[in-house]
């Protein structure tokens, strides 16, 4: 961790107000959700999550904004476990469907995927990831390929109301689509991270192939995530 880093985590901690003031988000909304700061905080001390923060207060309001739909939440690569302990600590009281292979990155395709590679983000497993979640309820683990760690199991025939996709490349990205498109409850949410990440063109494309012919929009959101909203 570099000094500036250090720097900015002290301030989170002991010196929140100039944090925020520092960051010039002292005026918005985001700057009085303590249970946010606390939670974002704990999750760059353990070095669980991959998303900004930008990313992961996007994260954080969906899942509250949608919890009125009822429906599962689902999150397709847990990697380390930190974006799902995000979604637990919500407390929106939900199932949540957990997919990974926890082994790392599945078979990659250099025409489409950019800089990924088989085998990538394999420092993690399901039994870590488990320990790491212990002190939360209603989580429903799936190891494997998706979706074929999907089909058959209870997760199936549920209806969602969010589904995060962290998956970086092409062919995964479609086939977490074509699954929970169908699935979706009117007016849930499919967020994506890397949509805008130039390092990971797969994305982008699955999202623009798939959707070309659909009713609904892709919204391009900061840092590199989008969200589609079910019509």
């Amino acid at each position: 961790m570099g000094l500036k880093t250090s720097l900015l985590h002290w301030l989170l901690e002991k010196r929140r107000s100039r944090f925020l003031r520092l960051k010039k988000i002292n005026s918005l909304a985001i700057a009085k959700d303590d249970r946010f700061w606390d939670v974002h905080l704990s999750l760059l001390r353990d070095g669980r999550c991959t998303q900004t923060l930008h990313e992961r207060y996007n994260l954080w309001t969906l899942a509250k904004a949608t919890a009125r739909l009822g429906g599962a939440i689902a999150e397709v690569g847990v990697y380390r476990g930190g974006s799902a302990r995000l979604l637990c600590e919500t407390g929106c009281g939900t199932p949540l469907h957990l997919f990974d292979t926890f082994e790392g990155m599945p078979q990659t395709n250099a025409a489409t995927d950019g800089n990924f590679a088989t085998g990538d983000f394999a420092d993690t497993s399901l039994e870590d990831v488990r320990r790491y979640l212990s002190g939360y309820s209603d989580i429903h683990f799936h190891k494997g390929f998706f979706p074929a760690s999907a089909i058959g199991s209870a997760a199936e025939n549920l209806q969602y109301r969010l589904a995060h996709l962290d998956v970086d490349i092409r062919e995964s990205t479609l086939g977490c689509l074509e699954f929970f498109y169908p699935r979706m409850l009117r007016g849930g949410v499919i967020l994506s991270h890397d949509y805008g990440q130039l390092s990971a063109p797969g994305v982008k494309s699955a999202f623009d192939d798939f959707f070309s012919d659909k009713p609904e929009t892709i919204i391009p959101l900061w840092d590199t995530q989008c969200v589609v909203t079910k019509i």
